[in-house]
């Protein structure tokens, strides 16, 4: 096994000692971990065989034990389960149990995405779009647009040339000066949204199914968010205690969520150039997947 983790180059370490493990968890974002935590603790139906090696990874990280984390990410990844790619670049990117390494982050959201993980576009989109990916703006445009992340009109014109490298670049080169910062701006904010509901997966964990819409204004950096999500049924056949139930994980989602829009627009600074009629309608649809 270890020469197969040395060939994909993922033979990950980390240091031992509940002090070390601190340290690193205060070096990834705090929001990021707690993302995780909290997924951890929601999921309810029954998991694949990636999803339960993901589980173990994250297991260990809600005690913040790096080292049994980055020993369940070298047997996940040893058996090449997209979804484990698709952690491996979280991890990579936020510092959480690994140290800091956008490249590597790509890496394995790249795989992610090539085998199907639609999170990991939206996750590339977000990242080029931050100083640790370069800030490369066109390379997250060209993510935002595989991603199928919504956009105003305005940067949305280029999204239809993302298989023709060369004309979309020619697209962003002839946008007015500041249009390209401003719709990468947007292009982040929206990915980082959209990735939270990407696979569904997170309705399936509370049980819930229904509406979620986002209304982003990003020349006031504000993001408002409203649903019409019930319970989806067979979680209790009182009536009154699945009632009780469906308000309580409804108000875990949308605290959920509140929390990613807030880091959203604390991690991508808004552009002076922003046009004050932009504004970015997006309406998730969630179902139980049984």
């Amino acid at each position: 096994m270890r020469a197969l983790l040395v060939a994909l180059g993922i033979a990950f370490t980390a240091s031992a000692g509940s002090a070390q493990d601190d340290r690193q968890f205060q070096a990834g974002r705090e929001a990021d971990f707690d993302q995780w935590r909290w997924a951890q603790t929601q999921r309810a139906r029954a998991l694949t065989e990636g999803e339960r090696a993901v589980q173990a990874v994250t297991a260990a990280m809600v005690k913040r034990d790096c080292t049994a984390a980055a020993a369940a990410l070298n047997a996940g990844l040893a058996k090449q389960h997209p979804e484990v790619w698709l952690l491996a670049g979280a991890m990579f990117e936020d510092g959480l149990c690994l140290k800091p390494n956008w490249d590597r982050a790509v890496n394995f959201y790249q795989r992610a995405d090539s085998a199907g993980q639609p999170a990991a576009a939206l996750r590339l989109a977000a990242g080029y779009a931050a100083p640790a990916g370069g800030k490369d703006l066109a390379a997250a445009l060209w993510w935002a647009a595989r991603g199928k992340t919504a956009l105003p009109s305005a940067c949305a014109s280029a999204s239809a040339m993302a298989n023709e490298p060369d004309r979309f670049v020619a697209a962003l080169k002839a946008w007015p000066a500041g249009q390209l910062e401003a719709c990468a701006y947007a292009a982040a904010v929206m990915a980082t949204l959209q990735g939270e509901f990407a696979g569904n997966d997170l309705a399936s964990s509370l049980g819930l199914e229904g509406r979620v819409r986002i209304a982003f204004v990003p020349a006031e950096a504000r993001i408002d968010i409203d649903d019409d999500l019930a319970a989806a049924g067979g979680v209790s056949s009182d009536a009154a205690v699945r009632e009780a139930q469906a308000r309580t994980m409804r108000t875990a989602l949308q605290q959920q969520l509140r929390s990613v829009a807030d880091r959203a627009l604390k991690r991508h600074a808004k552009p002076a150039a922003v046009p004050a009629g932009w504004r970015v309608d997006s309406e998730q649809v969630l179902h139980l997947v049984r």
